[in-house]
């Protein structure tokens, strides 16, 4: 579904040059569910904007279902944002004024999607996060979990097969990221792609697969699995990592 090979970015700030992505080589299949870690400024958003197309890379070539990125004119780059990707954020962004509902639309109305196409749309995403009897609350009628969900059902919106996810539990307590992630692995069985972006490792080990970034860098991309032994009712899953060779 995707390939980078040996992208780069690199910013210029204040007269000093940082490499924000170094030469990164990265395959993700269809129905991937990964995580990229790494630490405050390690480049992992950097590299999630590229993938997503918010952003372009300075060097190398990005293929997106086998088609290289830099063969799209910008009309064809808007369209496949909104109808092939979906992304949510730490921040939320969700609209104050508008309820649920409205927010989850939203994207579809930008597309010019027709009113009674547009409600079963809308109606089916808020059902797959579990919201549709807050479909009519606006964001400060929400906890936290609550507008996250509405989030990622705006992502959902126009059912879009790969999921970018910038630190989707950063700002919610233990138990609602436990809540969120349990969300991402029923998109993931449904189907979706879906590309995870965090600094904490014990979010990173609910996935299938873990790329460690240093400075711009991979410096390990791991598979995960779990041991279950099914015979043994007191047995609980036991992640481990087995490292990705090219």
């Amino acid at each position: 579904m995707i390939r980078l090979e040996n992208v780069c970015k690199t910013y210029y700030l204040g007269g000093e040059t940082v490499r924000a992505v170094d030469h990164i080589s990265l395959v993700i299949s269809e129905h991937e569910y990964i995580a990229v870690i790494g630490a405050s400024g390690s480049g992992k958003s950097t590299l999630m904007n590229i993938i997503g197309c918010l952003d372009s890379a300075d060097e190398g070539t990005y293929y997106l279902r086998g088609k290289e990125i830099s063969d799209y004119t910008d009309r064809q780059m808007a369209t496949l944002r909104n109808r092939e990707i979906g992304f949510v954020f730490q921040q939320f962004n969700l609209i104050q004024k508008l309820t649920a509902y409205e927010n989850v639309e939203l994207p579809l109305v930008y597309q010019g999607i027709g009113y009674g196409k547009r409600r079963i749309m809308t109606l089916e995403a808020l059902e797959r996060v579990g919201l549709t009897d807050r479909m009519h609350h606006r964001p400060n009628q929400l906890s936290g979990g609550q507008q996250q969900r509405v989030a990622i059902a705006r992502a959902l919106s126009a059912r879009p097969s790969l999921i970018l996810a910038d630190e989707p539990t950063g700002n919610l307590d233990s138990k609602t990221s436990e809540e969120i992630m349990r969300l991402f692995d029923e998109l993931h069985e449904s189907g979706n792609t879906i590309l995870l972006i965090t600094h904490n490792k014990e979010i990173a080990s609910a996935t299938q697969r873990s790329v460690l970034l240093v400075d711009g860098k991979v410096v390990s991309d791991t598979l995960i699995t779990r041991a279950t032994d099914t015979d043994d009712p007191t047995e609980t899953d036991d992640p481990t990592e087995k490292e990705v060779h090219a």
